[in-house]
């Protein structure tokens, strides 16, 4: 494990590439709640975690419940996971 630390926003978008990847496709569609969920995230911190991801172009939201990650969030993604 990498010694550095994640901060919630970093541990967000690594999980939201986790349960896309898993799906088949890095850049599919994912419920963000079900993720914030299991990150402990209350919706509060999490609405604004996904408002800010928006406005820097990691995420694109296409409803209420549910994002994408954009070229630039799965790029951020793999560099965090190559720096483990």
């Amino acid at each position: 494990m990498s010694c550095k630390g994640r901060t919630p926003d970093e541990k967000f978008l690594i999980k939201v590439y986790e349960v896309a990847l898993a799906k088949g496709d890095p850049c599919l569609p994912v419920d963000y709640y079900s993720v914030a969920k299991s990150l402990g995230q209350k919706e509060t911190a999490i609405k604004n975690i996904v408002k800010h991801l928006a406005q820097a172009n990691f995420v694109k939201k296409i409803n209420d419940m549910t994002l994408s990650l954009t070229k630039l969030g799965c790029q951020f993604v793999l560099n965090e996971l190559n720096e483990e």
